[in-house]
């Protein structure tokens, strides 16, 4: 009993060691990333090895703050919610893996944090818009050529366009790779349950937003019975400006009502609320919904309540890549597609601006040669990160 007692006080002193250590290190690094973001570039070089490439993420929430701050959750969330405010971004991890398809070496990449949470971002935009072009900055003070825009940073930054002219650095929204996937999900699922797309109504949810005006062109120019584009009501003339640009033989209708949801067959999400909006009152019997939005507006509640609906993630497989940071995919090569697009550019050697303000439709056809080169392409399906 006495040695089980020692045993159990020696093991939690041990824990607490490698929690103070773990945290001492965090902090650490956090004061060595302030330092390369302020002086010259070659100060950085000495403190950590060149990158090639980048890619950005922000927390979605307080529960995202802990996977790079784990002592975070002991605090008064007030306090957490206003330290990340007024932090600077950081190194989140480096990613290897990734090789280069015209010399063969493995490329050096990071995961950058852009420190505020997605309410912050919707709360402030031009905090938002600061930060994320801070987080920017230390990539390209880290030497990286390209840095793709993960979660809403993309449109917070107006498609990317905020930074061009602000970094030397190529920016990639991750649109293109992201639209491709949505579309070989929806094809794939369709096939798989045996459903003829040109019978079926397919909704987008966020189609006047921009990845639902590529998503929502592309769907109707493959073939399907109709498209019906859905957002908020504010943006119902814009609405009708895009169906101009949708394929004329394809039956198009505009929405502003969530529960015009109950006629479509597939549903495309591409939302950036700040949680989830779709009930299960707003669907029909059998519903399939891909859901691409970050922070989730579909929720593990509304599988729970409509069991005969399926809800799909929007993720990428990079074979041999590895981001060693806690992102909760199932498989061990899991990544976002906005990811997957600066992965499939560093490999290729792009150095420049892809997939920038307004869409080029051209890029989806290109991406998914260059991605086919690279071995990136749609991940096992799941669904809230549970495999299907």
């Amino acid at each position: 009993m006495y040695l089980h007692i020692t045993l159990g006080r020696h093991n939690m002193q041990t824990r607490k060691k490698r929690i103070v250590l773990r945290t001492f290190n965090v902090l650490l690094a956090a004061v060595r990333d302030l330092l390369i973001l302020l002086l010259p570039s070659f100060f950085g070089r000495l403190l950590i090895t060149k990158g090639d490439y980048a890619f950005l993420i922000h927390p979605r929430d307080l529960d995202d703050v802990s996977r790079k701050y784990t002592f975070s959750k002991y605090f008064n969330p007030k306090l957490v919610r206003w330290t990340i405010r007024h932090m600077w971004p950081v190194i989140g991890s480096r990613i290897t893996g990734l090789k280069s398809l015209e010399d063969g070496r493995e490329l050096v990449g990071y995961l950058m944090i852009c420190p505020i949470t997605a309410e912050q971002m919707h709360t402030d935009r031009k905090l938002a818009q600061k930060r994320i072009l801070q987080t920017v900055q230390l990539a390209e003070k880290l030497g990286c050529k390209t840095i793709g825009l993960g979660a809403l940073s993309a449109s917070m930054t107006r498609g990317g366009e905020y930074l061009v002219d602000k970094v030397k650095i190529g920016v990639t929204t991750g649109h293109a790779y992201t639209t491709l996937v949505i579309i070989q999900t929806v094809e794939e699922i369709a096939r798989r349950k045996g459903i003829n797309l040109k019978e079926k109504t397919v909704a987008v949810l966020g189609a006047a937003g921009l990845m639902g005006n590529p998503c929502s062109n592309l769907l109707a120019q493959n073939g399907i019975g109709r498209l019906l584009m859905i957002d908020r009501p504010q943006n119902q003339e814009t609405l009708r400006q895009l169906t101009l640009g949708v394929n004329p033989h394809c039956q198009v209708d505009i929405s502003t009502d969530l529960n015009s949801l109950k006629e479509a067959d597939i549903i495309v999400v591409v939302t950036n609320a700040l949680s989830a909006i779709v009930k299960p009152e707003h669907l029909k019997e059998g519903a399939i919904l891909v859901d691409d939005s970050q922070p989730r507006n579909t929720s593990p509640a509304l599988l729970k309540a409509r069991p005969d609906v399926l809800i799909l993630d929007v993720v990428a497989s990079a074979p041999g890549v590895h981001t060693h940071f806690p992102l909760d995919f199932p498989c061990k090569h899991d990544v976002f597609t906005c990811m997957g697009e600066v992965l499939i550019l560093a490999a290729h050697g792009w150095k420049d601006n892809y997939a920038i303000g307004k869409f080029d439709y051209g890029l989806v056809a290109e991406i998914a040669d260059l991605a086919k080169a690279v071995g990136l392409c749609p991940a096992p399906f799941r669904s809230f990160n549970q495999l299907v």
